[in-house]
């Protein structure tokens, strides 16, 4: 089978990992194509692993024809067997072809949610447009589709599935150096760092570091500045997914602080080595934290919670051993990268089963599987 993976934005995170998980995890039977933001973080990635890529400029804005285009030249120059959208952008694009290809859509996360009256108002329209144009729907999180179903945005006979993310197992942290109390993550306003350096006002006596970039990446190097926390706060920069990995193993307690979020890989990352998780109670992390017994949850945007939940972890090494134990148990059972590919697979063979005629690439890889 033959699939389009497109994802516009190809900056560090979590969604582009998870392209990546399917751009090499999906098998020999799948011949994968992706479509990128050119000269990208993820573009090179792909290319370094062999990955067909090809480039666009997806952020002129939201109704630019050029991308649309683009995305049409692909489409019929590739003849892909099935496409498949991660995130609201690349969905919206896809949208305006009415080539009948069989088309998946992955939301990584409502981002218009959390906006102001008239960019909630636009977002709900381009994700009302964009479902409705779709053959399946996937989400990442349970709290994701009920939001879909409250907002009016997936239709009653729209096929759906709920796909937690999932990582290939990774190794335990048994390091000597520790770096003290982290944020990893993008320095934006939905993972909203200023509320870690909250944190970090509340915990004097205690060292941080955080690594990541973005929009926000002076104002916070500012803010440091300005708080007066220089000497207990260490800024990392941004990382690689590699080197993302070996900067959590050497936490402490990693702490996240989005206003939303779909579920990211970030917590199962952290989980899977060992590293106490302390996190805002928003979007899907719940179905994975759950509190007191995985990880420790708090109020969005309440640093006195996180601060304290912190501290009781790093006070209380029976609290810290157990929950950490029980969240390594918890990832290695519910959420397991080949389970996550397995449910793919089965969503894209019945994708491209139900909607049309059924595709060369899918017959071959059907009778190669059996």
């Amino acid at each position: 089978m033959k699939i389009l993976q497109f994802v516009a934005d190809g900056a560090p995170g979590g969604g582009t990992n998870h392209v990546m998980q399917l751009l090499t995890g999906l098998g020999a039977n799948y011949e994968n194509v992706l479509l990128t933001q050119e000269n990208t973080y993820l573009s090179d990635l792909a290319l370094s692993k062999g990955i067909k890529v090809i480039g666009g400029d997806f952020f002129r804005g939201r109704l630019d024809r050029e991308a649309v285009a683009t995305v049409r030249e692909v489409i019929e120059a590739e003849q892909p067997d099935l496409i498949h959208c991660h995130g609201g952008r690349a969905g919206f694009f896809r949208s305006f072809i009415s080539r009948k290809i069989p088309t998946a859509y992955t939301v990584h996360g409502f981002h218009h949610a959390q906006k102001s009256l008239i960019p909630k108002t636009m977002g709900w329209m381009a994700e009302y447009w964009t479902m409705r144009r779709m053959d399946h729907v996937f989400f990442v999180s349970d709290y994701d589709r009920q939001l879909a179903v409250r907002q009016r945005l997936l239709p009653n006979n729209k096929s759906f599935r709920v796909v937690h993310n999932g990582i290939a197992p990774l190794e335990p942290s048994d390091v000597s150096e520790r770096m003290g109390v982290g944020f990893i993550g993008r320095f934006v306003y939905q993972k909203n760092p200023e509320l870690f350096l909250d944190v970090v006002e509340r915990l004097p006596h205690l060292d941080f570091v955080m690594a990541g970039g973005g929009e926000l990446d002076e104002k916070i190097r500012a803010d440091v500045q300005r708080r007066g926390l220089s000497d207990r706060v260490t800024l990392a920069g941004s990382l690689d997914h590699k080197s993302a990995l070996e900067f959590i193993s050497k936490l402490d307690v990693l702490v996240m602080t989005p206003r939303w979020e779909g579920l990211p890989l970030l917590p199962l990352e952290a989980m899977f080595m060992k590293v106490p998780v302390v996190s805002t109670a928003v979007g899907g992390i719940p179905e994975v934290i759950q509190h007191g017994q995985t990880g420790m949850l708090a109020e969005s945007d309440n640093a006195d919670q996180l601060a304290n939940h912190v501290e009781k972890i790093l006070d209380d090494n029976q609290l810290r051993n157990s929950i950490v134990e029980n969240a390594f148990d918890r990832v290695h059972a519910k959420f397991s990268q080949d389970a996550m590919l397995a449910q793919i697979r089965d969503s894209y063979f019945r994708t491209c089963e139900s909607g049309y005629d059924r595709a060369p690439g899918l017959v071959a890889a059907q009778a190669r599987a059996v």
